[in-house]
């Protein structure tokens, strides 16, 4: 089976937008690269993705009239990712989505959601996701920077594609170790004054969450900011189509942003809109790991990428 490599995935971010908007190509976790997700076929997806797989092959969104759907969960049809990403707490995660058209402002959310407690054996790789419940972690504040060059100004997405269509998301220093489901979403606001109009791009990574690097810390030290299984909000409560910061006409004087959805936790550590960054390749495949009980084992073997 041919497998892509690197240099395809990081190909495949080159911005050929003209017909198609976005998804996770691929994410970057201390120093090394783990496979995203291709829906429209353009890229063959490797098995071992951490990615949640959809149906989304247009690369398109869900509307406003879909956020009661299962599809505002994972994007369309999403379904679970069979490995994780490790990933210490106190990390940052280097998201990299395929190109971002520059009209389509507006903010970018992240989300986590436990899978402990769900009743599986391998972690988050066969939950059902209309049972997670998810906590706010980014919301990319202020989402609406200024009106530089007037309507519709500076928005989070522009910090976004100056940093090679990248996003740094922080995991809480204080998580318990496990396996959780993130989710980043961006919401393009370019049609939002029209019925119907916002566009959300959620897409789902399943994540092993260890103890932050170099501590030895006990689940219950670490868990002072454990998600609960009924901690959090459905995906489909998130949003509703009538809230001032999805029904919206970006191209009038804006001065303030209503950030859509609940607020993000006290206890999270988003990386400032000011703060974001591009992060150098690495020129290694990381090595996900699927759950075998209360174990975690390689899955498969790393790839490595010749220099």
């Amino acid at each position: 089976m041919h497998l892509p490599t690197l240099a395809s995935s990081l190909l495949c971010v080159l911005p050929t937008l003209v017909s198609a908007h976005s998804h996770i190509a691929y994410l970057l976790i201390n120093n090394v690269h783990y496979h995203g997700y291709d829906p429209s076929g353009r890229t063959p997806n490797s098995p071992n993705g951490v990615v949640w797989p959809n149906t989304a092959q247009d690369d398109g969104f869900v509307p406003p009239s879909n956020y009661s759907t299962s599809d505002i969960i994972c994007h369309r049809n999403g379904k679970p990712a069979q490995a994780h990403a490790p990933v210490h707490a106190g990390d940052k995660i280097h998201v990299q989505w395929n190109g971002w058209p520059i009209s389509h402002k507006g903010p970018i959310m992240s989300y986590l959601a436990s899978c402990t407690g769900h009743n599986t054996s391998d972690g988050c790789a066969s939950v059902d996701k209309h049972q997670l419940r998810w906590t706010k972690i980014d919301n990319s504040s202020p989402g609406f920077m200024n009106m530089t060059g007037g309507p519709p100004g500076k928005w989070a997405t522009d910090q976004l594609i100056a940093n090679n269509n990248s996003w740094l998301v922080g995991i809480p220093s204080t998580l318990a170790p496990g396996p959780y489901v993130l989710r980043n979403e961006i919401i393009a606001l370019h049609y939002a004054n029209k019925e119907d109009g916002a566009q959300n791009y959620p897409n789902c990574v399943n994540l092993w969450v260890e103890p932050p690097a170099g501590k030895v810390v006990s689940v219950i030290e670490a868990g002072v900011n454990m998600l609960e299984p009924t901690q959090g909000l459905p995906a489909t409560q998130l949003y509703k189509s009538n809230d001032p910061g999805v029904s919206i006409d970006i191209y009038t004087t804006l001065r303030t942003y209503a950030i859509p959805g609940p607020t993000v936790a006290p206890w999270a550590e988003p990386v400032a809109v000011t703060a974001q960054r591009k992060l150098s390749e690495p020129l290694t495949t990381g090595t996900p790991v699927k759950l075998v009980g209360d174990k975690t084992v390689p899955w498969p073997p790393a790839e490595k990428t010749a220099a």
